[in-house]
């Protein structure tokens, strides 16, 4: 009987991952969870979104692993925080089977003085392609492998800077 509960559960977690609906709110849910673990520097849970088998495809097509990439995040943790803003909303998605394929934009605001003092306001765009998989015996959407497909970068005097001159 556990068995038969078990393989119900699964076929059910199954069905309801591969709707383009449910799948949508699921890892929009993921992105908003990134974005809030990245703004606290949450690394835990940054790694708890990523697959085993995570890749990031950077604009220059130099691929950073998993190991690297947990790395990076955990060398950061230790850095200056000056993003003050950060978010991932997708643009589409597409489910095939346990796979979800997701554009994505996200976005970064940051603000810093430069070497002279003065206070600048970069806003840090990327397209994304990426790949998400729906891991059953989790009941949950990991992200697989990241593509930067564009990244553009603005700068400008930060909004309470401004009007100063």
């Amino acid at each position: 009987m556990k068995i038969v509960a078990t393989l119900g559960w699964a076929l059910a977690a199954t069905a309801l991952s591969g709707t383009q609906s449910n799948a949508w709110k699921a890892i929009q849910a993921q992105y908003y969870r990134w974005s809030k673990a990245y703004m606290t520097n949450d690394i835990d849970t940054l790694l708890d979104i990523l697959a085993p088998e995570y890749t990031l495809t950077n604009v220059n097509k130099d691929v950073m692993t998993y190991p690297t990439y947990k790395a990076y995040l955990r060398l950061r943790k230790n850095g200056p925080k000056d993003t003050t803003r950060y978010s991932t909303e997708i643009r589409k998605l597409t489910v095939k089977g346990s796979n979800a394929d997701v554009d994505s934009i996200e976005t970064m605001l940051t603000v810093r003085p430069d070497k002279s003092g003065q206070v600048l306001e970069s806003t840090h765009r990327h397209e994304y392609q990426d790949r998400w998989r729906f891991y059953e015996f989790e009941n949950k959407w990991r992200l697989v492998s990241t593509v930067t497909v564009k990244e553009t970068t603005t700068v400008r005097k930060a909004k309470s800077q401004a009007g100063k001159a």
